[in-house]
């Protein structure tokens, strides 16, 4: 490398690179703002190539001491532990028969890294009463909210002194049922959306009677004699020109090439891209909007004169 080519600008950041004891820094721009985030739950990417997976493991490598880092199927974790052998020098810290790094960081604290999936409904059972202090989801729009919000049960830690995250990392859903990630984000990703919200900024949410609420802040209030504490959460969208180490191998113009909708998707994390239905799905998406569009108010409605059972055998209903 040509120091003396070096911006100023530049030489600050090597410096700094070269000063720390930490195996990992983020990027300037989006990846720094995820990181240092103070959101309770943190969403990340939108493009690909933003350098999700690799704010995935710095997180882990830097700032938390358990943590499970999950990919909808098992295969696809190859790729993390290969960049996570990479960044620490070996793979001695790495026990293959229950997929967890055990090593000192590098502030002399213990951590682990265990690397976890759950490809059909339910095998995130597997997961249940093990407690991390990161949990990441790689892609998650490829995986089940209901699988997601349940692993999020056990964000928690005994160290006074060690915070609690989730980080959630995707790019535009592809299928339908990858859709409630827009209702998850939706300050930042509905375009609809009353009051959206800028890159970063923070969000409050809250429970009531099973419901989940935007509320206005932070602040714990009283419901049904319950004292609920709202949860922090924010969305930091990135492209691959946010991450200089892609942008020179050719990655940008392997996308420029891909057909729409998967260009927009990808290349400019256009979440309002085409997406499209299970081919076993019985009831369009479009018509089921169409008729949630024709639907309006009736100033007085009809007498009732006739009521539909739906007889229940299983499940938490019963028949009366």
């Amino acid at each position: 490398m040509d120091l003396s080519r070096l911006t100023e600008a530049e030489r600050a950041e090597l410096d700094r690179l070269i000063a720390t004891d930490e195996p990992w820094t983020p990027l300037p721009g989006p990846q720094s703002m995820a990181y240092d985030s103070p959101a309770d739950v943190v969403g990340y990417g939108g493009a690909a190539g933003g350098g999700k997976t690799h704010l995935a493991i710095g997180l882990s490598l830097t700032r938390h001491q358990r943590v499970a880092i999950f990919r909808q199927n098992g295969t696809e974790l190859t790729a993390i532990n290969d960049d996570i052998a990479a960044i620490v020098g070996s793979r001695d810290a790495y026990n293959g028969s229950d997929k967890i790094w055990r090593m000192s960081r590098y502030d002399g604290k213990p951590m682990q890294i265990e690397l976890g999936s759950f490809p059909t409904p339910g095998m995130e059972q597997r997961y249940r009463g093990r407690p991390h202090d990161l949990l990441v989801f790689d892609e998650a729009a490829e995986m089940r909210e209901q699988a997601v919000k349940f692993l999020m049960g056990w964000l928690r830690t005994t160290d006074p002194d060690q915070r609690c995250r989730a980080l959630l990392c995707f790019n535009p859903p592809t299928t339908v049922e990858g859709r409630w990630i827009l209702n998850y984000f939706a300050p930042w990703l509905d375009k609809k959306h009353p009051r959206p919200a800028q890159p970063g900024e923070l969000r409050w949410f809250a429970t009531k009677d099973g419901v989940e609420l935007e509320v206005e802040d932070g602040t714990p209030f009283e419901h049904d004699g319950e004292l609920v504490t709202p949860t922090s959460r924010t969305f930091v969208p990135s492209r691959i020109t946010d991450n200089p180490y892609l942008m020179g191998t050719g990655y940008l113009r392997q996308l420029q090439s891909m057909p729409e909708p998967l260009r927009s998707q990808l290349l400019y994390g256009d979440f309002h891209a085409g997406v499209e239905d299970d081919p076993w799905q019985v009831i369009p998406t479009s018509w089921v909007e169409a008729a949630m569009a024709r639907w309006s108010a009736q100033a007085k409605l009809p007498a009732m004169d006739s009521v539909g059972v739906d007889v229940a055998m299983r499940g938490a209903d019963n028949t009366v």
